[in-house]
């Protein structure tokens, strides 16, 4: 059968993040603005039951308040602190795949499929407009099931209105990549953005 849908993971693909390690590089620099130790904002954090990305970490504004209350944190740094986050978070953009994913619209559906937390919609589209050529945008925190769980490409054959068979999936994680060949997808393990290139050139001609 024929590809007809392209589905992107973000971070990793999409989005290129310099450094996997950000999160913690982030709470160590915050750490010490706010005069704490890192166990210190560890412990005070495991405390208040942090739990940042996947389906039951509830809403960003919760997350946030936590966060204030925990670390004891005014108004003021509490929103350059989640600014600093969303920077890191969202990485930069892939140019060169981006470039390509263009050309494919709209002659292919594209589509996004990414784990996520609240307020990630938010903050990539305003700095990617990813909603431009991407439609569905899957975020695991507001469809309740996140990748590998393959319930996740049971919704992506939904909301496209097409089989397994029609669609190749692209995500720099195995596990993702395996769950979503075992479903019936094509896929492509991104390493490399030339690499992933070709191949979904090789899959599309």
């Amino acid at each position: 059968m024929a590809i007809t849908a392209v589905v992107f993971d973000v971070g990793g693909v999409l989005e290129i993040v310099d450094d996997v390690a950000w999160p913690q590089q982030w709470l160590d620099g915050w750490s010490a603005r706010l005069g704490l130790t890192r166990a210190e904002v560890d412990a005070r954090l495991d405390a208040a039951g942090i739990d940042s990305v996947g389906t039951d970490a509830g809403t960003e504004r919760a997350y946030r308040r936590v966060y204030q209350v925990a670390l004891d944190m005014s108004d003021d740094q509490l929103e350059v602190m989640f600014a600093d986050m969303w920077d890191r978070y969202c990485g930069r953009l892939d140019s060169e795949l981006m470039g390509y994913v263009e050309t494919l619209f709209p002659t292919y559906r594209l589509a996004i499929i990414s784990n996520s937390g609240d307020g990630a919609r938010r903050e990539e589209e305003k700095r990617y407009g990813f909603s431009r050529v991407f439609d569905p945008i899957m975020y695991s925190h507001e469809e309740g099931v996140a990748k590998p769980d393959p319930a996740i490409w049971s919704v992506a054959c939904e909301r496209i209105g097409d089989g397994p068979a029609s669609m190749v999936f692209v995500d720099d994680s195995e596990v993702n990549v395996e769950s979503a060949r075992a479903f019936g997808m094509a896929v492509i393990h991104h390493t490399h953005t030339p690499t992933t290139i070709a191949a979904l050139a090789q899959l599309l001609r």
